[in-house]
């Protein structure tokens, strides 16, 4: 038998534990985002730097209210059980903000042609209202996750640079962010 030095045996142990306490946080990383997993949507956008809190609806759906790049965003679960409201294979992100120049529907137009996932309505008061669609169905990767809130994050920039003045408008993300 093998005797151990102790300094060594109590490195070998700090880094049992060090190890010990990161595995869950590695394993979090690579959970599935799944609308069927409310919390690993939450958990998502935190990782990838926003603010999220997961509630309910009117319903009894889960929500998240979230703040993306300084854009007020819903994160709004569909196709969930009608009873229990549990089992959701989607999500769709939903901002709604009232801009300060014109946007029509051409305007609409063209950012649908641009943003294959995106959709956005201009309502009769002005009001523009953003949405992108994610099928999660039983999980999607973290990155792809990530990849999916950085481009609706772009496209509310896009449309943000168009019809806010840099002083009133959120901070703009970059391209690289």
């Amino acid at each position: 038998m093998h005797r151990v030095h102790a300094p060594i045996a109590r490195s070998f142990a700090a880094l049992a534990l060090l190890l010990g306490s990161a595995a869950p946080a590695l394993a979090a990383e690579n959970t599935p985002i799944a609308a069927a997993e409310p919390a690993t949507v939450e958990a998502g956008l935190k990782a990838a730097g926003h603010n999220a809190v997961l509630t309910r609806d009117d319903n009894g759906d889960p929500l998240i209210r979230a703040t993306i790049g300084g854009w007020a965003t819903q994160v709004v679960f569909y196709d969930c059980n009608e009873i229990t409201h549990t089992a959701c294979q989607s999500l769709q992100f939903n901002a709604s903000f009232m801009p300060e120049k014109p946007f029509d529907a051409a305007a609409a137009a063209a950012f649908v042609r641009d943003n294959r996932f995106g959709a956005v309505t201009v309502a009769p008061d002005r009001s523009i209202n953003v949405t992108w669609d994610v099928i999660t169905g039983r999980g999607i990767d973290p990155s792809v996750f990530a990849l999916v809130v950085k481009s609706y994050r772009l496209a509310l920039d896009t449309i943000g640079a168009q019809v806010f003045s840099p002083e009133h408008g959120p901070h703009l993300a970059s391209a690289a962010r």
